[in-house]
């Protein structure tokens, strides 16, 4: 047991400590503030291309040889994982965080203003490199990259998050790309001179005795737009046997078409440029192809909103012992019968299913058809 003196003696310590930490979190906003006025203009004076790398001044080409040196993109690296995990910047904006950061860089080490600014050039390189990689090459500008919450970069030193039919996509994005994939997305859903229903350019498939039969009861008028239903259905149905269990299948997908995009609506994108490379479009019409795709793209947002719900409800205490063990089949008949609601249809959601990367879904859909699992919902109201 420690003796009254010991005892004291490690009160002393510790209270020495608290107060030297509040002694310099006092300090911290004036020693901040002695520098800010400087480094701000540093910081507004840098352009796109210092960050791009796109010019021929011998002076910038210099500075971005230095920063090309492997001590400098560890100490990079470094600094950025310290700016995601101060509390101080917890709130704070990328321009924010790195301004407060290099003021106190000046008052502690006395550096030059010149080398701050070059390691303000290399953050925002480091930042708009790797968002550039997990955006499919959509690489933002110096603006978007300075509005950027400081507390989430630290999700760029590890994988993307990779999960499809999650609510939310835990990836860092800049707004600017979130509105222009939504953009995409809206282009793809209402495409000009896309047809209105399924139709096949090979004409209507053949309906089974067990459809055709009880269709000779009822009246021609209603005989005929019940008959038109099924055919459609058909033609729906076998469209997305043809994306999901042929295309994307384990058997035949080829996992180079994976590696090619980075995330859903890249795919999607690609498709729509090219749909004679993709066998479940070739052979219709200009007008089906386009709406083929739309259905497609809300199709997967279906998907991952459905799945996403079932997963929310059986976490849910209330209904966890209900569904445990059940398959998605019968979780989404229980929660039907719950009325458990469905997730809000919110630009999140969309974005969390479209730019899930592409390999997950594509592991996804097939563990799901694997499994026998695979649930597709009826096609949404245009």
């Amino acid at each position: 047991m420690a003796s009254s003196s010991e005892r004291s003696r490690f009160q002393t310590e510790d209270n020495a400590g608290t107060t030297m930490e509040f002694i310099q979190e006092a300090r911290r906003p004036i020693l901040i503030v002695r520098h800010q006025a400087m480094i701000e203009e540093m910081e507004s004076s840098l352009a796109d291309q210092f960050i791009t790398g796109d010019s021929d001044h011998p002076r910038v080409k210099a500075m971005l040889a230095d920063l090309d040196a492997p001590e400098m993109a560890e100490r990079l690296r470094i600094g950025l994982a310290t700016l995601a995990d101060d509390g101080h910047y917890r709130e704070a904006t990328l321009r924010q965080a790195l301004v407060e950061e290099l003021c106190l860089w000046r008052e502690r080490a006395g550096q030059e203003v010149a080398q701050l600014q070059l390691y303000a050039i290399g953050m925002y390189r480091l930042v708009r490199r790797t968002l550039a990689e997990r955006q499919g090459g959509d690489a933002p500008t110096l603006d978007e990259l300075r509005e950027l919450p400081a507390a989430r970069l630290g999700q760029l030193l590890s994988p993307p998050e990779s999960a499809f039919a999650q609510p939310v996509l835990n990836q860092l994005r800049t707004k600017g790309y979130a509105d222009r994939s939504l953009k995409a997305v809206k282009r793809l859903v209402r495409q000009a001179n896309a047809e209105e229903r399924w139709d096949d350019a090979g004409g209507e498939p053949t309906l089974t005795r067990e459809e055709e039969e009880p269709l000779l009861q009822l009246p021609e008028g209603e005989r005929k737009a019940t008959r038109e239903l099924l055919v459609r259905d058909r033609i729906r149905s076998r469209f997305y046997r043809q994306v999901f269990l042929q295309y994307l299948g384990s058997d035949e997908f080829d996992p180079r078409e994976a590696e090619a995009h980075p995330h859903v609506l890249h795919w999607l994108q690609t498709i729509d440029e090219t749909p004679h490379l993709y066998p479940f479009l070739q052979g219709q019409a200009a007008g089906q192809k386009a709406f083929r795709i739309s259905q497609l793209t809300q199709k997967i947002v279906q998907l991952h909103e459905v799945y996403a719900r079932i997963a929310h409800a059986s976490d849910n205490p209330a209904h966890r012992a209900q569904l445990a063990g059940k398959s998605a089949r019968e979780r989404l008949a229980i929660i039907n019968r719950l009325h458990y609601p469905p997730l809000p249809g919110t630009p999140d959601l969309t974005l969390a299913a479209l730019l899930c990367p592409f390999p997950a879904f594509v592991e996804w859909i097939q563990a799901k058809v694997a499994a026998n699992d695979l649930v597709v919902p009826p096609d949404a109201r245009r």
